[in-house]
Order: C-alpha cells, then structure tokens, then sequence
C-alpha cells in the first residue's frame, strides 16, 4: 500500500489513554493480525512521526504507538527521577503492553525510541525482534555518547530543558527531515515537550543509568534489523558498522542514500518495505 493511498487513516478520534504508574500515557492501538509491532518515537517527537507507518499499516498488522512519558499526548511523568531515563521509558512502555495483554512483540524504535527498544531486550522483555534506526548502540556513559554520536552543536538541544521557537526548526529538520517543519502537529509535539523529560534522560545516559547496549547486541540472540539513512547527520555509522552483532538481520547495518536521521518520513515507502520485511521474515522464522 503506498503512503499516499490511505482509504482509513489513523484519526484522533483512535487515540486512547490509559493510566499507568508513570503518568496517563496515550497511544494508538490499530486492529491487525500477527504479532503486534510496537512502535517508539525520538527523542521530543510524538508518535504521530509514525503517521506514515501506521497509516500504511493499518489492517494488515496491529499497530501499537506510544507517546512516551513527557511526550505527545502523554501527561508528564508522576515521577521524573524514575520515568525520565531509557530504562524508565522502556519500563512505561512495558507496562503499557502488559495492560493490553501483549504476550509478544516486535518493536520499532527510532533514534531514542530505538535505545528505548534495546532496553526492553535488555530487561528480558518477550521481543520477537527488533527494528532500530538512527540509534547507535552504546554503553551509558558520556565515552558512549562520544562513541556512537557525531559532535555537533544542534545536539545540545538532546539535553536542554528549554528550547527556543528557531530551535524547534532544527529539532524538526535534524530528527525528521525539512519537511518536517512544516508538519503543525510535530511543532506542536516538540514544543509541548516536557524540557525535564530531555535533561534527566541525558543526565541518566551520563550517570550509567542502563544497559551497556553495544555488549546487549553483541551477545543477544533477539533478531534485530539496524537500518539508517546514509546522510545520517547525527550518528556515526562507521562506529554501527565496527559492532560485532550477534544476530543482525540482512547479516549488516543497512545504509540507505538519500536520507538522514529520519528515513521513515523521508523515504517512507522503501522505509516501509524494510520493515514488513523484516517483520515478515521474522514471523516465518516463527
């Protein structure tokens, strides 16, 4: 199904909140078949980024797209020494799933929501596989960060409580493409933004809160699919590229031209291609 061909899209009107012990959290769940994907946005964004994945997806797979804490549609955390930090959001987000009786799952994570992803391997959750971009793996602590992204100034925003209006641009631009920034639903997402939710998860990275993510895929026998657009101005994919997989799929990190840190709004039908593959083949392997 092409992006631009949706008879049903996804509405407000699907949204639903549940309660949890993070905060009300507020997410998609579209009707499918086969085994739920799971899907986790980037760092200030909103699971609308999604839009041209479970609009495409919709009735074919049960779709599942969560506003993480502090986020989107979601309140901001109860607790943000507990839920502001990856393993906090993988825990929100498994609590989430547990509510809706998800025995398994794979998960599609983008940029933060793709370390948010590897967490929920790491915690022992039931992940049938995993479908990472514009998400280094690295361990937690500032030599990981130095490891996995590129230096830039436009990445402090990644842990800065407050932004300003021009910063919103670039937010936009660096995470989902320049079209981006015309999208008044993302604008409004990065604005609304909890500016705790990006400075106690930095703080967290720094102070060895989490997994060692680089040892997690070099061990883990989860499937997982590491894909990311060539011109990627954030992460470095020479450092993806050196990291020992254990199980990755295609057998490397796939690498695709003409596309940044946010290959699924900016190339979404080759985006979405990869992905049904990918889930495709994993629900082969059973």
């Amino acid at each position: 199904m092409s992006n631009t061909d949706v008879s049903n899209p996804v509405s407000f009107a699907d949204e639903r909140i549940l309660e949890t012990s993070h905060g009300p959290i507020a997410l998609y769940d579209l009707a499918g078949p086969g085994t739920p994907l799971v899907m986790i946005h980037a760092n200030s964004v909103s699971k609308e980024s999604f839009r041209l994945q479970f609009d495409a997806l919709r009735e074919t797979r049960r779709v599942i797209a969560v506003d993480l804490p502090g986020h989107g549609a979601s309140a901001n955390a109860i607790d943000p020494q507990r839920s502001y930090s990856i393993p906090g959001y993988a825990n929100a987000v498994l609590e989430i799933l547990w509510q809706l009786g998800v025995a398994e799952f794979i998960v599609i994570g983008h940029s933060l929501g793709g370390h948010v992803a590897l967490e929920m391997i790491a915690l022992g959750a039931p992940v049938k596989g995993a479908f990472v971009f514009g998400t280094p793996p690295i361990e937690a602590s500032l030599a990981g960060l130095q490891a996995g992204f590129k230096p830039s100034p436009d990445m402090a925003y990644t842990g800065s409580a407050d932004i300003t209006e021009e910063q919103i641009d670039m937010v936009l631009k660096l995470a989902l493409g320049a079209d981006a920034q015309n999208d008044e639903a993302l604008r409004a997402a990065v604005k609304r933004t909890d500016g705790q939710a990006r400075q106690m998860m930095i703080e967290a990275v720094l102070a060895g809160k989490g997994s060692d993510q680089k040892a997690l895929v070099e061990t883990s026998q989860v499937p997982i699919a590491v894909t990311n657009g060539e011109d990627d101005p954030v992460i470095d994919l020479d450092y993806i590229d050196r990291i020992g997989f254990a199980n990755v799929w295609t057998e490397k990190p796939i690498r695709i031209s003409g596309a940044g840190h946010g290959l699924h709004r900016e190339l979404p039908e080759q985006f979405n291609r990869l992905l049904l593959a990918f889930v495709n083949d994993i629900e082969t392997a059973g």
